[in-house]
């Protein structure tokens, strides 16, 4: 085809635009359109190839597709193998495992339906995924698989092409629109709800070919009106005015679209068309439009067009590593290191491995040895995914830091019966507050976050009689009138557990819950005033019952293991019990004061794992569950006894019990 540069020009607005998103996430609220750009731009070109050669009679599947492996492979291979290589290294077992199956979802392409299910509550976050940018090739790599079939199936029937384009395209884009609300994930990942935006691409390859005259006759016509009317003072752009009007109303679609798109939005939907449309009408627009040679067509845009397939492949594994290893989000100097490296390594890429393989001789023997590498990198993905992170890569001595850490967490906090993990579970198992209506009750209410305390106090009961009453929700506090982002329903959730609480009438309610969480984002301000109502709430409607708050646990990085592994000494494979983690007194300090001034209990979590240096205690022995976390807060089995055990006096103190010392 012939050289456009508009559209190299656009390849370079979607990768930057996906790069500074990705780095800099404040920077442009839309960034993440890019990839849309991307899905109009190859339904496009592919299309206009295909039609073409199907027209000339030239059209072969093994050329078609060795053409993709020469274009698709030599880059994706090489950033796959150099992010095992380096995994191999500095990652966890459980790190290294998921990687290597996202390796070998990679390399037959369909990591878009395994990130789908992988979209749970307690999935790790998709910023420590150094491969969750690559379901975008997925779908473009099914598209290629199923749309060259389908084209040639209705070339050979002589039906017609453009009814199928609009067919198909009509359906993805009204199920994208019917779903985008109710199954977000699905919509996002899977390819029925995208493929319209590359059959909108496809369509206007389509018009170019067979609609040409037409088109030709149509922009004559409005660029006479432009002429008189809109340029009439500017004879210069009045020759292409309708190019130029198409140019300038995609520009601007695409610069609107990374600049203002609200933030929390669903999407795609509706809000899918600002960069599909932009995208359409500068390729409509052509390389002619002032706007388009200004912006699109200059020597940095070629350029950047030119690397953007490798430089979409690297800058997300730098950027996840970093989130990784140092912190849910990286620092600034990390993430612009990061991606100023995948700038470089973007163009030795394109110059020394995807130029190599996708131009020259000896072509059948490279498409042979780019598919061979794609399947071991696969198969080494899959063998490394199913033996849990190949364990061995690490010292005897340092193996407590690095196994694969089973908690059993779930069935240890009583998942989904009463801790509700699932958006879509309301209703606790009645034997979670209907206990024997005999002794001394104790109720604990919270989030994933209270839930944690339960295998603690569920052995401090058994020791000291008491009864254990758990009502818990995923990412929904102990607090009424509050929302969230995983599941909307928490005012509901609280009120229904007040009614659980009237009917079980416990002696004394634990509130114990993130406090601070992405998924209810307050600020201790609004925290207190949340808690000021959740307490007096709780006094009218149970004023025989005591009140007590916890206030909240320690932040690690990503998990006490991973801190534990950073500062590890490998040479003797010792390191602390007390590592470097994140203490929110400013939310402790109001939740302490809440309870002075309510004259209600409050105990401290920081007081009992951390010291005044800003460490916590990482692990309360030597094997690999005795790690107290089992991520970056949720408290594991081991730091839930250790916690309970430290603050038994008290609590038993604080119900008219006595402890064991005190018998």
């Amino acid at each position: 085809m012939k050289f456009r540069p508009e559209i190299d020009g656009l390849r370079a607005f979607a990768v930057i635009s996906a790069v500074i998103y990705h780095a800099f996430p404040g920077a442009l609220s839309g960034g993440y359109i890019g990839v849309d750009v991307f899905f109009v731009i190859s339904g496009y070109l592919i299309t206009s190839i295909l039609i073409s050669e199907l027209q000339a009679e030239k059209f072969s599947f093994s050329e078609f597709f060795g053409r993709r492996v020469r274009r698709i492979f030599p880059s994706l291979v090489f950033v796959l193998a150099m992010t095992s290589i380096f995994g191999w290294f500095f990652m966890l077992p459980a790190e290294y495992s998921q990687l290597g199956k996202h390796t070998a979802a990679s390399a037959v392409f369909i990591q878009n339906f395994v990130f789908w299910s992988e979209s749970g509550y307690f999935d790790p976050s998709g910023e420590t995924k150094l491969l969750l940018h690559l379901w975008s090739l997925a779908v473009e790599e099914q598209y290629y698989l199923l749309w060259p079939l389908a084209l040639w199936f209705v070339w050979q029937k002589n039906a017609s092409i453009l009814k199928l384009m609009i067919g198909v395209a009509v359906f993805s884009f009204i199920l994208n629109i019917a779903f985008v609300s109710g199954e977000t994930e699905a919509v996002f990942f899977w390819p029925i709800g995208r493929f319209w935006e590359l059959l909108l691409g496809a369509v206007m390859a389509w018009m170019s070919i067979f609609r040409k005259e037409f088109l030709e006759s149509s922009r004559q016509k409005i660029d006479r009106i432009l002429a008189g009317s809109l340029f009439r003072c500017s004879p210069s752009l009045a020759d292409t005015g309708t190019y130029n009007v198409l140019s300038f109303t995609g520009i601007a679609l695409l610069f609107g679209g990374v600049l203002f798109l609200p933030e929390g939005i669903v999407y795609p939907g509706i809000w899918a068309l600002i960069p599909v449309l932009g995208s359409a009408f500068v390729i409509a627009g052509g390389a002619e439009p002032l706007l388009s040679r200004v912006v699109l067509s200059n020597k940095v845009a070629l350029w950047f067009g030119a690397v953007s397939y490798p430089l979409y492949l690297w800058h997300w594994p730098l950027l996840s590593y970093g989130n990784l290893a140092n912190a849910e989000r990286a620092s600034v100097v990390f993430r612009v290191s990061a991606v100023l490296l995948s700038i470089f390594l973007a163009w030795f890429t394109y110059h020394f491995v995807e130029n190599p393989f996708r131009f020259g001789a000896y072509k059948k023997q490279k498409i042979q040895a780019l598919c061979l590498g794609l399947v071991l990198l696969g198969g080494f993905g899959w063998v490394n995914y199913k033996f849990d992170g190949l364990e061995f890569r690490f010292p005897a001595n340092v193996r407590q830091f690095t196994d694969n850490v089973d908690f059993k967490w779930s069935s240890y906090v009583q998942g989904n019966t009463c801790y509700l993990e699932e958006a879509e579970l309301l209703l606790h198992d009645p034997s979670c507050y209907q206990g024997r209506g005999e002794g001394v009750k104790v109720a604990l209410w919270g989030d994933s976050h209270g839930a944690a305390l339960y295998p603690g106090l569920k052995a401090l009961s058994e020791q000291h009689n008491f009864e254990l009453i758990q009502l818990t929700h995923a990412a929904c506090p102990s607090l009424f009138g509050v929302t969230s982002g995983y599941r909307k329903d928490c005012p509901e959730n609280a009120e229904q557990v007040l009614r659980e609480l009237s009917q079980a009438k416990p002696d004394l309610i634990i509130l114990h819950s993130s406090w601070k969480h992405d998924d209810y984002p307050l600020t201790p301000e609004e925290l207190r005033a949340s808690l000021e109502n959740t307490v007096d709430r709780l006094k009218a409607t149970l004023p025989e019952s005591k009140l007590l708050l916890i206030g909240p646990v320690p932040r690690w990085q990503i998990s006490p293991q991973r801190e534990s592994f950073i500062n590890l000494d490998r040479l003797s494979g010792k390191v602390s019990e007390m590592q470097p983690a994140t203490m929110l007194r400013d939310y402790e300090a109001t939740i302490k004061n809440v309870a002075l001034e309510q004259s209600i209990g409050f105990m401290s979590a920081l007081d009992v794992f951390c010291n005044e240096q800003g460490e916590c205690l990482a692990r309360v022995g030597d094997k690999p569950t005795d790690f107290t976390a089992i991520d970056y807060g949720h408290i594991s089995k081991a730091g839930s006894e250790y916690f309970a055990t430290h603050i038994a006096t008290n609590l038993l103190a604080y119900l008219g019990l006595q402890s064991a010392e005190n018998r």
